[in-house]
């Protein structure tokens, strides 16, 4: 029997249908998928279909149970990962959910004598990842767990073959988003015989740009795209373009230190500068505030000064990032009450402070000893500016400065944030309306993002 071994498809239809047309050329009788349709790609409900359509004995992956039941509520600690979860689950079609559904987690054929296991990550979890380097210790235990012969896997995305003690372990590669820094799709040929065994990998060029485009033409971030351009996860993406980006800062130096006497908007970017921010990002946040704030003005009715203090904390509200991600948001906090670089008192720092760390993270407290020491209307006024340079730094949650425009209606119901966007930016309003949580507390009404392409 001649089977082609498939897996991670992640919804990238062009890299699947390039794999099935070189299999077919191939004569293959059958083919097998060990999981993961959806993710990441564009083409979810597609995948599904063009599976089905090939009588593909398939199984499911942790992936597609994952976006069969993520949370429409709750994000997770990252929220590319949730919204990709989110994407899939609200882009396929109920006969697609229902046919995963139907699908199990692993499934053991006999084949020419041959005892075969058909699992996702190992026969112990679905999560597992098994690499060409798993120690053999911990192959030795997967062999007693899975009686079989022959074990067929995937999930790290690294394509293998190793025998031991008599058990071949077989990852198939990626479809549809290798991690081995070979973007081509990936798939094995297995032939199986009384007395005959072969496995051979093939690595297959196939439509990049239309795969990429219709990740970027979906609203989908463009980490997605770097994943299936570079051949590498999420993480290895992310990182790479973090590195990147400190790299640029590092050649840019600061404008020399502003005078005491100076204008301070010149000190603050003194400072932005000297904390190495991301100034694309910046900007377009703070031109995002400040138009929020202009057309919020009939709600707040706050003035001048207070739009001088969003200005001064949407200019700095990333500079914490100089000392890593994690708690950023407070970090900026402190930069800004300790910096001899600011020309402002303790009182405009402690507002301006404020509201650079409410942009993210936990809301507005009187626990917090900062907001607490901070009179009644000045923490409503610090709420009021958090409120909205959180919504307008959700609406850059790509760093890619797709919105163009926006403009506001409000109602005694809900406030309507009308955005132009060069491109569906679906992640930048899932974001911005979990971050917007603050913004209806304060104004007692529902937000609600809506986007039109210009």
């Amino acid at each position: 029997m001649k089977v082609a071994l498939i897996g991670d498809v992640h919804a990238n239809l062009p890299a699947l249908e390039a794999v099935l047309e070189d299999a077919h050329r191939r004569d293959v009788e059958a083919v097998w998928n060990i999981g993961d349709f959806v993710g990441y790609g564009p083409f979810p409900d597609e995948v599904v279909k063009r599976l089905q359509q090939e009588e593909a004995l398939s199984i499911v992956g942790n992936y597609d149970l994952k976006a069969l039941k993520v949370s429409k509520k709750k994000g997770s600690k990252n929220p590319e990962k949730w919204f990709a979860f989110k994407w899939a689950h609200d882009n396929l079609s109920k006969p697609s959910r229902r046919y995963l559904k139907s699908l199990p987690e692993e499934m053991r054929l006999e084949i020419a004598g041959k005892r075969i296991l058909l699992t996702h990550g190992s026969p112990a979890s679905n999560k597992e990842h098994l690499t060409p380097d798993t120690p053999e210790e911990r192959l030795r235990e997967l062999i007693n767990l899975a009686d079989a012969d022959i074990i067929i896997c995937g999930h790290s995305h690294q394509p293998f073959k190793r025998k031991f003690e008599g058990v071949w372990f077989i990852n198939t590669g990626s479809v549809g988003r290798p991690d081995d820094g070979d973007p081509r799709a990936c798939y094995a040929v297995m032939i199986i015989r009384p007395r005959f065994f072969q496995l051979r990998h093939y690595r297959i060029e196939y439509d990049l740009e239309q795969a990429t485009a219709a990740i970027r033409d979906g609203g989908l971030p463009e980490s997605f795209a770097q994943m299936i351009s570079q051949g590498h996860n999420l993480d290895a993406v992310l990182e790479e373009a973090e590195k990147t980006d400190k790299a640029k800062k590092a050649a840019k130096k600061p404008s020399s230190r502003p005078r005491a006497d100076d204008d301070p908007l010149k000190a603050v970017l003194y400072l932005a500068e000297s904390c190495e921010y991301e100034v694309g990002h910046t900007h377009q946040v703070t031109r995002l505030a400040l138009r929020l704030f202009d057309e919020l003005h009939p709600l707040h009715q706050l003035g001048a000064e207070e739009r001088s203090w969003l200005h001064m904390g949407a200019l700095l509200h990333d500079i914490g990032w100089i000392e890593g991600q994690k708690g950023h948001h407070k970090t900026a906090l402190r930069i800004i009450l300790k910096t001899k670089l600011l020309p402002f008192d303790n009182r405009e720092r402690l507002l301006i402070g404020s509201i650079a760390r409410y942009h993210r993270g936990a809301l507005p407290k009187k626990k917090h000893d900062h907001f607490a020491t901070l009179k009644l209307s000045e923490r409503q006024i610090v709420s009021v500016l958090a409120a909205i340079l959180r919504v307008a730094d959700g609406l850059d949650r790509s760093h890619q400065s797709l919105i163009q425009d926006l403009s506001c209606e409000v109602t005694p119901e809900q406030i309507l944030v009308r955005c132009s966007a060069l491109r569906p930016a679906e992640l930048e309003r899932e974001i911005a309306m979990r971050k917007g949580q603050l913004m209806e507390k304060v104004f007692k009404r529902n937000l609600v993002i809506e986007f039109q392409q210009p």
